[in-house]
């Protein structure tokens, strides 16, 4: 029988290496490697996905068929847009009877275009299972859930976009660390946030594009960025980590590729959209005041806009504490100025801290390091961060730093801040019971410290190259693509180094 040598589970990591005596060791005497042909790590770690998704579907399984009275969704931390928003957006259709609501045409939709076809594409298929309901009996509804199969099926969309994140970082961490990816499939945050909202879609485009630029397509690239732009915001990083990178490597015609992708496929979705929805709809809702008509793809950019302090924002920690926000008096529809100034500045200024760690370091960062600094930067400084946020860093952090202890300590902490948020909300809508605002408060501080702490372990590894994991094992940049092993074309760092080779 033909064997073929597959990499063991890496034993410099001090976690797998300490749960590894209580097994006989990393490699016992007996121990063949090599002699499966079926169970490769690819394999395992995409069935350890599959098991951790169905124990986050169990996890929001009571908020699918209990009713969410007496705050039972958030007291159960078993809260989920998904079954919320089939009945928010009128997926379900307007009223008794109704079939179909189709998003941005009949019903405006809070999200960018991708996550509205995700939606209509779980409605068309929730109508296909129950052709009979809802049942109707004398003008009252006896009969109708879809709103369950609504929600089973986006979980089964999801599932498969939490496989393509792992099948993703196993290629792009390299042959010899592809084990690295079961911190993905084995996290503890894709059980308890990772069906909270449509995010695994927009993780799995950016994951996929990066995965295409390390394959040295980076038009490809570029085109799934657009795509994942198009579910949610924070893939358009990829491209200005990119920048910087492939300035120093003089790699600009790839990055331009890149570019031109994105721009032409946020086009294809977007127009197409706009030209099929003529109606309008008033923004933010019929009750505001300062309500205009707008069309329905275009809420979600005005209402970022228009987004004041919220969940998860240092601008919200700021406003309890200094018991005012900074903006007064802001009208219903209007955007808060000031702090729509002050987060854009906050953020560039991360913009260019990372810009001039990759321009003064001696080595060239590997990308998914710079990546993971300017999504973690925007996370921290941006006017809300939902729980679900930590699924865009999960795969970068692997990615950047793959140790198990300090990204199951992180982890601990964003756990710890989605149960605070819901009983926060407990809180907000009774006042005796649930968590006041000075504990939930204090639970955003403790994840901010940890994620600051992970952010620095990268900064250190990038300006002390022998400390990086990756490197280590004899990389330059997996991840890299057009970047891995290219010669620096200019550098600001003195005396800097040419790249690492590659294995």
């Amino acid at each position: 029988m033909v064997t073929t040598e597959t990499p063991a589970p890496p034993g410099d990591d001090p976690f797998v290496a300490g749960l590894a005596r209580y097994a006989g060791g990393l490699r016992g005497r007996y121990a063949r490697t090599g002699s499966s042909r079926w169970w490769t790590p690819l394999r395992v770690v995409l069935i350890l996905t599959v098991l951790t998704s169905f124990a986050g579907y169990l996890q929001k399984a009571p908020c699918r068929t209990h009713g969410w009275t007496n705050d039972y969704q958030y007291t159960r931390v078993c809260y989920t847009d998904v079954f919320a928003l089939y009945y928010a957006e009128q997926l379900g259709g307007a009223g008794p009877g109704s079939r179909l609501g189709v998003p941005y045409r009949d019903h405006p939709v809070e999200y960018p275009v991708v996550i509205g076809g995700f939606m209509w594409a779980a409605a068309e298929l929730t109508n296909v299972v129950h052709p009979d309901q809802p049942k109707v009996v004398d003008g009252q509804v006896v009969v109708d859930d879809r709103g369950r199969t609504f929600f089973d099926i986006t979980v089964l969309l999801l599932a498969l976009c939490a496989l393509l994140v792992t099948w993703s970082v196993a290629r792009l961490a390299g042959g010899q660390r592809m084990w690295d990816a079961a911190m993905v499939a084995l996290a503890p945050v894709l059980i308890l946030d990772g069906f909270i909202n449509w995010d695994l879609a927009a993780v799995a485009l950016t994951c996929l594009a990066l995965l295409a630029w390390a394959r040295r397509r980076p038009l490809l690239a570029g085109v799934l960025i657009g795509l994942g732009t198009a579910t949610k915001l924070y893939p358009l990083l990829v491209l200005v980590a990119l920048l910087p990178l492939c300035a120093r490597a003089g790699r600009l015609k790839e990055f331009g590729l890149s570019v031109a992708g994105a721009a032409g496929a946020i086009v294809a979705v977007y127009v197409p959209v706009a030209l099929w929805v003529s109606r309008t709809f008033p923004f933010p809702n019929a009750t505001c005041d300062h309500a205009h008509p707008l069309p329905a793809w275009r809420f979600f950019y005005s209402l970022s806009q228009t987004r004041g302090e919220d969940w998860g924002s240092p601008w919200l920690a700021l406003r309890y504490l200094s018991g005012d926000a900074l903006d007064r008096n802001v009208a219903c529809g209007t955007a808060p100025v000031v702090l729509n100034i002050v987060s854009a500045v906050c953020f560039l200024g991360v913009v260019a801290l990372v810009y001039a760690l990759v321009v003064f370091a001696r080595t060239r960062p590997r990308l998914p390091q710079i990546v993971f600094l300017l999504v973690a930067g925007f996370i921290l400084v941006n006017k809300v961060d939902s729980p679900q946020y930590c699924l865009w860093l999960l795969p970068l952090a692997v990615l950047s730093r793959p140790r198990w202890g300090p990204l199951l300590v992180w982890q601990g902490t964003e756990l710890l801040l989605t149960v605070a948020n819901f009983y926060a909300l407990v809180h907000l809508d009774h006042g005796s019971t649930g968590i006041p605002d000075g504990v939930y408060e204090g639970a955003f501080l403790i994840r901010d410290i940890a994620l600051l702490w992970i952010v620095g372990l990268v900064v250190r590894d990038v300006l002390r190259p022998e400390h990086d994991v990756v490197r280590a094992s004899g990389y330059d940049d997996p991840a890299g693509g057009p970047l891995d092993a290219a010669e620096d074309r200019w550098s600001l760092a003195p005396d800097y180094p040419t790249a690492y080779a590659t294995t």
